[in-house]
């Protein structure tokens, strides 16, 4: 699934984009962040080529494979929380407060309301079927 998950992120709207973000954002450090991100899911699909996708017939089954795998995991994603298997916590808030206090400015209200899930949506926008 991993791999899977890697290839959905090397679109140009997904790492890449992330890291024209950070480089354009002036901020020196937010650029290098991205970098090392991206460096990170090239390795984790090198990984997945390497080890994963020969043990499927075809490129495209190795795909399918990892496809059905992260929505039949994801489509139960409130029961596994519910169960107390995970907190599936939003860790976004207090990071950004840190950072806001670091840097001596009020956080905004907007970025501390962000709360993305994936209860119903995939990280690659797919939806999640509740049926897995």
């Amino acid at each position: 699934m991993l791999y899977f998950i890697e290839q959905g992120l090397m679109t140009r709207t997904g790492k890449r984009y992330e890291w024209e973000v950070g480089r354009d954002s002036g901020l020196p450090l937010s650029a290098t962040f991205q970098d090392y991100d991206w460096a990170d899911e090239v390795l984790h699909a090198a990984i997945g080529r390497q080890w994963y996708v020969p043990q499927f017939a075809s490129l495209k089954d190795a795909l399918d494979y990892g496809d059905a795998c992260w929505s039949r995991i994801l489509s139960n994603w409130a029961a596994v929380r519910d169960r107390g298997l995970t907190k599936h916590e939003n860790w976004w808030p207090a990071i950004y407060r840190q950072a806001c206090a670091s840097w001596g400015v009020e956080p905004d209200p907007k970025v501390l309301a962000f709360s993305e899930t994936y209860e119903g949506q995939r990280a690659d926008l797919k939806t999640v079927s509740a049926s897995g």
